[in-house]
């Protein structure tokens, strides 16, 4: 009786150890689990705050640029000052370091953009030609999308002869029409039927909403822009541009530039990735009225990440915008 007591016993406080292990195998693969729950929310909540630290420097660093560029086209250039150290509103890229993070900062004159609400059917067929150099020239595409563009802001329902109306938008599954009215951002282009993102991309930086008088400030305008005022083929208005923005004096500097234009400028600042987020980048339209109750005023900056292959021209229609 003692043998099989003690044995049952036995049995009984093994099935209890069995119990007891299998117990603490969970307890064990819970608290592993909350501890890699807890890890990656840790890693998360450090790369927000790490993105906003970044996100935050990033703008503060393009603020001071903001107003080092006003600084500049607000002093008056003295022929004695150095040319490079008069910003020329010609779009080539200058370097700044604040702080010990480089920026690339552009300077450009919105009246040497063309104006989206003034420009005539043959200067607008130029610029999607060109733009539309890259991916192989559709003469079709080009009609199709300048007749476009006029319907969109003409305020009749007629149709150009290649163009679209609110049928043509209906057609094609779109839940918008024409707007038959002027367009109030470059970023509307978007909605024209046929615009691609990747001709948008191309085209928006020749484009403007805000040279309401028409004339084209030719001195800093591109090269697509040259063509387009002047029925150039592309490599004339380029050799242009070069021979306009490398002027050389007898001692091989540049020459000096006095009249820079204005008054509205474009600046836009970015910054190169440097942790993966993707290079972020500023643009902002300023109103420099000097001797004014408020000389400088941000008309509006634009801030956030630019695609691998965005290459110069803005993203502007995924950035979050704000009122200066």
């Amino acid at each position: 009786m003692r043998a099989e007591r003690w044995r049952w016993r036995w049995r009984r406080r093994a099935r209890q150890r069995g119990i007891v292990l299998v117990l603490v195998l969970w307890v064990i693969a819970l608290l592993t689990v909350m501890a890699l729950g807890l890890t990656t929310t840790q890693r998360t909540e450090s790369a927000l705050t790490r993105n906003q630290i970044d996100a935050a420097r990033f703008r503060a660093h393009a603020d001071a640029a903001l107003v080092l560029v006003a600084l500049n086209l607000m002093t008056t250039p003295l022929e004695t000052v150095l040319p490079d150290e008069v910003w020329s509103p010609n779009g080539m890229p200058r370097t700044l370091v604040f702080d010990g993070t480089e920026l690339t900062v552009t300077l450009t004159n919105e009246a040497s953009r063309i104006d989206l609400n003034l420009a005539t059917r043959d200067q607008l067929a130029t610029l999607i030609e060109l733009a539309q150099g890259e991916d192989g020239f559709d003469e079709a595409e080009r009609d199709a999308l300048a007749d476009a563009i006029l319907d969109w802001r003409d305020e009749d329902d007629l149709t150009q002869l290649n163009g679209a109306e609110d049928g043509d938008y209906a057609d094609a599954g779109l839940p918008y029409g024409a707007a038959d009215g002027p367009f109030h951002s470059v970023e509307e282009l978007r909605q024209v039927l046929g615009m691609t993102r990747a001709l948008y991309r191309r085209l928006a930086p020749d484009l403007t909403v805000h040279n309401e008088t028409g004339r084209v400030e030719q001195r800093f305008a591109s090269a697509p822009v040259l063509a387009a005022l002047q029925g150039l083929p592309l490599e004339d208005a380029e050799q242009l541009v070069a021979e306009r923005d490398q002027p050389v004096l007898p001692d091989g500097r540049p020459a000096f530039i006095g009249n820079r234009g204005g008054p509205l400028y474009r600046v836009r600042v970015t910054q190169a990735d440097s942790g993966g987020g993707g290079a972020r980048h500023m643009e902002a339209l300023v109103l420099l009225e000097p001797g004014s109750a408020m000389p400088v005023e941000v008309l509006w900056r634009r801030y956030g990440l630019l695609d691998a292959d965005a290459g110069p021209t803005p993203a502007t229609a995924l950035d979050a915008a704000d009122a200066g």
